[in-house]
């Protein structure tokens, strides 16, 4: 089979870029982001960042708020 013998596929002129990640593949990530990142009165057990005034370390911060900003969704 040569490439001729193939229908013409048209190919698209922009490229539309990476596909969004999957909500539930996102929230999942963000979960386990929380599940690793503790601080217990110290510094975070996985990355070893200092906590902030809310008691959590940079990554875990954001990946609450970003569970939380989902929350009434």
């Amino acid at each position: 089979m040569f490439s001729d013998d193939l229908p013409h596929q048209p190919v698209p002129l922009t490229d539309p870029g990476p596909l969004p990640v999957p909500e539930s593949v996102e929230r999942a990530e963000m979960r386990s982001v929380l599940l690793r990142h503790v601080s217990n009165g110290g510094n975070c057990r996985s990355c070893g960042r200092p906590p902030d005034h809310t008691g959590m370390c940079w990554a875990a911060r954001v990946a609450y708020e970003r569970l939380a900003s989902e929350w009434g969704k």
